[in-house]
């Protein structure tokens, strides 16, 4: 998957397999390069749910696991995950462990393809 393609997934929103709402997208976590996880803001805090396997449908993100796993998934915040994290995230959604590291994605700025603003200069 492309960069292009995986920042468009930060415009959808997360349904669990049944259509019922889970929250929008905050950020992605790639394995070799590819998505594997997307962080959600709910009001018990930030959640990582598994994307690997999902579907996109009409900016709808719907994943393969139910509304109520996503609930009750470790709470992550805003950070790095440690390996005893990542492994205590792959138990509780009962999947394997990637060979890779998760890696945070960050999503390419909106502003990329505009001119670099203008750099005064001091007069001598």
């Amino acid at each position: 998957m492309d960069r292009s393609a995986v920042d468009r997934l930060y415009d959808c929103d997360v349904l669990d397999r049944h259509g019922r709402p889970i929250g929008p997208v905050a950020e992605l976590w790639l394995a070799g390069g590819r998505p594997l996880w997307a962080s959600v803001r709910r009001d018990g805090g930030t959640t990582l749910v598994p994307i690997r396997g999902a579907q996109v449908r009409d900016r709808r993100l719907v994943v393969p696991v139910e509304e109520h796993e996503v609930q009750d998934a470790p709470k992550v915040g805003d950070r790095d995950l440690s390996e005893a994290e990542q492994a205590e995230l792959h138990d509780h959604y009962r999947l394997a462990l990637p060979e890779q590291r998760l890696v945070r994605h960050r999503r390419a700025s909106a502003t990329t393809n505009q001119p670099p603003p203008q750099v005064r200069r001091r007069a001598r």
